[in-house]
């Protein structure tokens, strides 16, 4: 893993929105719709949470035709997290 992809995960769950947006993915993939409904927020404050989840790989998404209508469906990715001084000190002598 890259110093840039530790801060990017590290800045995607830093905040208890987006991982209470894992959480409920992990459960279900969902549109922004039903995730905007669920945890009460606006369409554009999930869509803003969501794009820092995807730019962290903690998230995809992909473009389904529902009849005439395309929704983007969000769903969760397998992902670690861990961090201590063993892994800090790798990103900088590699």
């Amino acid at each position: 893993m890259k110093l840039i992809d530790v801060v990017k995960m590290g800045e995607a769950l830093s905040n208890p929105i987006r991982v209470k947006i894992l959480y409920i993915l992990n459960k279900q993939p969902k549109n922004i719709y039903e995730l905007a409904k669920e945890l009460n927020l606006s369409r554009p404050v999930v869509y803003a949470h969501l794009r820092k989840l995807e730019n962290a790989g903690l998230v995809e998404s992909d473009l389904v035709l529902e009849g005439s209508r395309a929704k983007r469906i969000y769903k969760a990715n397998d992902f670690k997290f861990y961090i201590d001084n063993e892994v800090i000190k790798k990103l900088f002598e590699d």
